[in-house]
């Protein structure tokens, strides 16, 4: 029986497990997939000494998590449909760097529903993934992908003036700290749905683009996340992986593939948490930045904010090489 209400209680109670296993050449696939280049020896060469995976490398884990989360959904929010689904804020925090072995590595995944928030024309809904290698049972990271759902009912679900605070993220009045820019591409887009499995037609199809209201393919939200991220470790981390500590954000709009992406990015010494999981730390340097489509004259559009409210947590080079 389709439900009528939310349970928030009980919804709470529920868990999923997953594992999923890589090899190296799901680690050069994905590190070129969201941007690197092929001469790039320590992310694209196997044989490589300081051979390595960026951070959201997680992806892998939380959108094959993610698939059985979502199709589960109707058992327990109200009119729920896939189509209205739209993840809307993202949280990663990393507790180690992901391990490279030979033949490959199997993750242990494990999600929760943390909250469900009434939106008043739907719902929030924030689910925790924590991801372990099943080999020794060390925390590698922890998701949490917040998605807007539409037109689900908020009966049950906690109010607005009850969710957790989310912490605001106001660029300072200066320009950018530094940019970098990548152009995207649908072979981009077909490597990045091939490697991670999120399989939307969207960000390949254009008459499934249509259909959603877009006039070409979309690019996935998570390959926009990745991008920036790695356009911040590459500016303020030079290149150092193990340095990452967490990033939070809002996925503002879609990127139609062939857009130039820009990631603006500045260096704040502001103290403030950086979200759900975790406080800023002692020993730290924060990022705030954001991601945005230029303005095309041509096509009379004006600069498209992709994604907003975003922070990334970098170790000080000398706490971390303590830790």
């Amino acid at each position: 029986m389709a439900p009528t209400t939310i349970d928030l209680p009980a919804i709470k109670q529920r868990t999923w497990t997953s594992e999923l296993s890589y090899t190296p050449t799901n680690i050069v696939s994905y590190n070129i997939s969201i941007g690197v280049d092929g001469k790039d020896l320590s992310r694209c060469w196997e044989d490589h000494p300081n051979f390595h995976v960026l951070p959201t490398f997680a992806s892998l884990a939380v959108v094959n998590m993610m698939g059985s989360v979502t199709r589960a959904m109707s058992e327990f929010l109200p009119n729920f449909k896939s189509y209205n689904h739209v993840h809307g804020e993202h949280y990663l925090e990393q507790f180690t760097p992901f391990p490279v072995r030979f033949p490959g590595t199997t993750l242990i995944s494990t999600a929760q529903i943390v909250d469900i928030v009434d939106r008043g024309k739907g719902v929030t809904v924030a689910v925790g993934i924590t991801t372990k290698d099943k080999s020794t049972g060390e925390k590698i990271c922890y998701n949490e992908w917040t998605s807007f759902i539409r037109q689900v009912p908020g009966r049950g679900a906690t109010s607005p003036a009850g969710a957790r605070p989310q912490a605001s993220t106001n660029l300072p009045s200066r320009p950018p700290d530094t940019i970098d820019t990548h152009k995207t591409t649908q072979t981009q887009s077909a490597l990045y749905r091939a490697t991670t499995t999120e399989w939307n037609p969207m960000h390949i199809s254009p008459a499934h683009a249509k259909e959603g209201g877009f006039s070409a393919p979309i690019l996935s939200g998570t390959c926009t996340i990745g991008m920036g991220v790695k356009h911040i470790i590459d500016a303020f981390a030079g290149g150092d992986v193990s340095r990452f500590k967490s990033v939070r954000l809002r996925l503002s709009a879609p990127v139609i593939i062939g857009e130039e992406v820009r990631t603006e990015m500045w260096v704040s010494d502001m103290p403030e948490s950086l979200g759900v999981a975790s406080t800023s730390s002692k020993g730290s340097t924060r990022i705030i930045y954001r991601q945005v489509v230029a303005a095309d004259e041509l096509a009379g559009s004006k600069n498209r904010i992709v994604i907003s409210n975003a922070v990334v947590e970098l170790w000080d080079e000398e706490v971390r090489s303590k830790m």
